[in-house]
């Protein structure tokens, strides 16, 4: 009778860490040799404005464009050529900490306003994050900072910002660490970033400031490590992802209250395609289970995906008003697929480079690994695309994407092995946005940052 009380009063509960309490004292600890947070998000992760201060992304209704009408259509997509990478007048407005929908009553989809808070990433910080109930930085925090960039554009391109970023914020915690405390100490940087952000941030550390040049075939730099010292990639599709293809295909809907983002204007970003599974990794195959080369803009044209849908001319017509052609729209829609192609490609050769970590660089995966996920498509005998092969990871990204696992079947069992030299695996149990928030994710974070020997 003791032993089946004892057992009932054991049973499994749900229990989550006192993070405030076990985190406090390292949180508020001044010293000049902890490093300073950088948290980069992923893709849609930023907020987007145009020149006259209108959100382009991260706003539905009053203050935001109309995505479903030529004006915002265009506002969201990129100018399209067959080379170079034309501006315009969007920029990135801070990280999306919350999605606003104003639909005569208002919905507000949290993004990463949990995150945020946990790592005190507000700006400096912002003062709505102490309502959170999370770690207290107390009144000298000056040291966690938010990179938000223009996400639709090439990740190597937005690595470059963040180069720029890097130092600029350096030097800002040099003056303060200066007029604070009377020393500087060299300042290195602590990164953590989410799904594409880990991409951004990886180029970074092995190229620094460098562009992408045309093949990919970069030798490898690690000139991000002059100011990086350890990387915390979240859920990143290191080995792509299955449903990049299927967005750029079909659109986005991200839900039933939100308009459709088109596949013709997902198919201007070239950030879109570098999260495709680089070339060779047999992720898309016909109705005869034969690989089929996604890198090439003729299987695009003959199949009608992407931009080279012909139910997307009208779509074309409203990106490319000063083009009366359709014929001249297709020709520009298809010089401009073959060029991010291209630039994908290249891409995908740039990082997986293998190349040992350099001496007092740490780089570290989260990954998830409880929720099936698919990760290959099929081409049907109709010619719609099926997810298929689901296997462990976060919904979105598998586990073998993140950790960019290249073991055949045959090798299962044995190592992990890869391009990319880990300096440790964490694992988390939920899908692909919640572990932003979940308590086991920021706990372990946590630790690494402030109470690691």
């Amino acid at each position: 009778m003791g032993i089946c009380l004892v057992m009932v009063g054991c049973g499994p509960r749900s229990a989550t860490p006192d993070l405030a309490k076990i985190y406090n004292p390292g949180a508020q600890r001044i010293h000049v040799d902890r490093n300073p947070i950088i948290v980069i998000p992923g893709i849609m992760g930023s907020k987007l404005v145009d020149s006259q201060g209108n959100a382009v992304w991260g706003v539905f209704g009053p203050g935001g464009v109309n995505h479903r009408k030529g004006d915002g259509m265009r506002s969201m997509s990129l100018p399209m050529s067959a080379s170079g990478w034309p501006k315009d007048d969007v920029r990135a407005d801070g990280a999306l900490e919350e999605l606003h929908v104003s639909l005569g009553f208002n919905f507000h989809f949290k993004a990463y306003s949990r995150m945020l808070a946990a790592f005190g990433a507000g700006g400096y910080i912002d003062p709505a994050h102490v309502e959170t109930g999370g770690v207290d930085y107390g009144d000298e925090h000056f040291t966690c900072f938010q990179f938000a960039y223009d996400w639709r554009r090439s990740n190597a391109e937005n690595a470059v910002r963040l180069d720029q970023f890097i130092e600029e914020k350096a030097r800002y915690v040099e003056k303060e660490r200066k007029r604070r405390y009377g020393t500087t100490g060299r300042v290195k940087f602590d990164v953590i970033a989410h799904s594409m952000g880990g991409l951004v941030a990886r180029y970074h550390l092995m190229y620094g400031g460098r562009r992408l040049n045309a093949d990919g075939q970069m030798p490898v730099t690690w000139a991000g490590a002059r100011r990086v010292e350890k990387l915390i990639m979240v859920g990143t599709p290191n080995g792509g992802s299955a449903y990049a293809y299927k967005n750029l295909n079909e659109g986005l809907k991200l839900s039933s209250l939100l308009p459709t983002i088109q596949p013709a204007v997902i198919g201007t970003m070239p950030s879109a395609y570098e999260l495709l599974p680089p070339e060779g990794d047999g992720a898309l195959i016909d109705e005869h289970s034969e690989p089929i080369n996604y890198y090439n803009v003729d299987e695009w044209e003959r199949r009608g995906w992407g931009l080279m849908n012909p139910d997307q001319d009208k779509v074309l017509a409203e990106l490319m008003p000063d083009e009366g052609d359709p014929g001249a729209r297709r020709n520009r829609a298809r010089s401009h697929l073959k060029k991010v192609l291209t630039n994908a490609r290249a891409f995908h050769r740039a990082i997986n480079r293998p190349a040992a970590l350099p001496l007092g660089v740490e780089v570290h995966a989260f990954v998830g690994d409880a929720v099936s996920t698919a990760s290959r498509l099929q081409v049907q005998g109709d010619g719609e695309l099926s997810l298929i092969d689901w296997i462990p990871g976060d919904g979105t990204v598998t586990r073998k994407s993140v950790m960019r696992d290249l073991r055949t079947p045959e090798e299962a069992g044995s190592p992990v092995k890869g391009p990319i030299k880990w300096t440790g695996a964490h694992f988390v149990f939920s899908d692909h946005v919640g572990m932003t928030s979940d308590p086991a994710f920021v706990d372990n974070v946590l630790y690494l940052l402030l109470e690691r020997p």
